[in-house]
């Protein structure tokens, strides 16, 4: 319903924020929990307002090193989103091409991107592509270097540039800010064996939300997607993350890069889909084992099984 309404005029950021943030009260199961939403929001408006003070006043950064990048984002639910997504990119030097994929029928993203650097190309996709299409894109590119952030992580431009210069310090591994542990046989707050990790300097089993990745990762992802029976990562709606994370020669790293903002949809059914998806952790479990099992016969597995379960 909301979508539909914002086909026919542009809500402003902050007034869809507050709404999903409205919408998840009835999921909250505590009145701790429900009365919390008020310190939610408040930090809402302060991240925001940083956030606009970053765009507006950020020098941009030159190559790091002479290396440059490409950056791949994708939108569908959240078109009001990929303006601020866009500003953090572009406000960087050492980004030398920004892709906006829209997979949204209802939605022109021109109408809710409006600028015109001539690095940024927006893209409304003849058919539904799902999040695997970012891979495809990333390896149309010819980019040696590629970050893609998902549509609810807003990054400041020194973020971005952090977490470029994250990766060039380490190119076996794909690099990220959010991940997941996998420990067989526990259940974690989210009801499955991925345990989330974020916030600090840590190897982890699968990256999500945020990747930096070469063109040496991708060229393995396609390896692996062609070995477990995938022809067309753009048809891959759950588990590209887990594919790309397989990718390097060693387990994929998180740092310590806090989003100034993320949206307040992050955890709402209908919107997210790891909320809207009762086979969402079960098709990822399998995914994640189908990958462990080939990268051990292949004989450069970061993952092996006392890895896997046990090392943070």
């Amino acid at each position: 319903m909301l979508l539909n309404a914002m086909t026919t005029r542009k809500p402003h950021f902050l007034k869809v924020q507050f709404h999903y943030l409205l919408c998840t009260y009835p999921l909250r199961r505590s009145w701790r929990h429900k009365i919390w939403i008020l310190a939610e929001a408040v930090r809402l408006l302060l991240g925001y307002a940083w956030l606009l003070i970053t765009l507006r006043f950020a020098t941009r950064a030159a190559p790091i090193g002479g290396k440059t990048c490409a950056a791949v984002l994708l939108t569908h639910n959240r078109p009001q989103n990929i303006s601020l997504l866009v500003e953090g990119a572009l406000r960087n030097g050492f980004v030398t091409k920004v892709i906006v994929s829209n997979s949204n029928p209802q939605v022109k993203v021109r109408d809710w991107v409006t600028s015109t650097d001539s690095r940024l190309l927006l893209v409304d996709e003849t058919s539904r592509w799902q999040p695997g299409r970012r891979l495809v894109l990333a390896r149309q590119t010819g980019a040696e270097y590629v970050l893609s952030i998902d549509d609810d992580i807003f990054l400041t431009p020194a973020q971005w540039r952090d977490f470029f210069s994250s990766l060039l310090a380490d190119e076996d591994c794909p690099h990220g800010i959010t991940g997941h542990l996998y420990w067989p046989g526990t259940t974690s707050s989210n009801g499955s064996p991925f345990h989330h990790v974020a916030g600090r300097e840590t190897k982890v089993d699968v990256l999500i939300g945020a990747y930096a990745f070469t063109s040496q990762h991708l060229k393995r992802v396609f390896e692996l997607a062609a070995k477990i029976g995938i022809s067309d990562l753009s048809q891959v709606r759950n588990g590209e993350d887990i594919l790309l994370s397989f990718s390097g020669t060693k387990r994929p790293r998180i740092h310590a890069i806090r989003p100034m903002l993320q949206c307040a949809s992050t955890s709402l059914p209908g919107v997210a889909l790891w909320k809207s998806d009762e086979q969402f952790w079960t098709e990822r479990v399998s995914v994640f084992e189908k990958l462990r099992e080939i990268q051990l016969t292949m004989g450069h597995a970061w993952s092996s099984k006392s890895k896997s379960e046990s090392e943070v």
